[in-house]
C-alpha cells in the first residue's frame, strides 16, 4: 500500500488553521480581570460555555482525523515492511542462484 501523500499534503493546511485559530482563541480569552468580571454574567456564561464546547468538538473533529490518519499511516507502513521482507528475501535467493550457477560454469 503506498503512502498517501495527497491525503496527508490535504489535510496539513486544516490543521494548521485549526491550530493557529486555537492559539488566537487562548490568547484572546486569557485570564484578566475584565474576563473574570463578565463571567459572573449569566448570559455570557451561556455564551462562552457554548464557545468552550464548540472549540471542544472541534478538537474533537481534529483528534479523529488525526487518528484516521496515523491508521492510514500504520497501515502502510506495515505495508511497506511486508514488501521489504519479500524484497530481502527475493535478493538472497537471487544471490544463492547467481552464486550456484557461477561455481558450475
Amino acid at each position: 500500500m503506498p503512502v498517501p501523500w495527497t491525503q496527508i499534503i490535504q489535510w496539513a493546511p486544516q490543521i494548521l488553521s485549526l491550530s493557529r485559530e486555537l492559539l488566537q482563541r487562548a490568547r484572546r480569552t486569557g485570564p484578566s480581570e475584565k474576563s473574570l468580571v463578565r463571567a459572573q454574567d449569566p448570559a455570557d456564561q451561556a455564551a462562552r460555555i457554548a464557545a468552550l464546547e464548540e472549540n471542544e468538538r472541534r478538537q474533537a473533529e481534529l483528534v479523529d482525523r488525526m487518528a484516521s490518519q496515523l491508521e492510514q499511516h500504520s497501515r502502510a507502513l506495515i505495508s511497506l515492511h511486508r514488501q521489504l521482507r519479500l524484497l530481502i528475501a527475493a535478493v538472497i535467493a537471487l544471490g544463492a542462484l547467481s552464486l550456484l550457477l557461477f561455481f558450475r560454469s
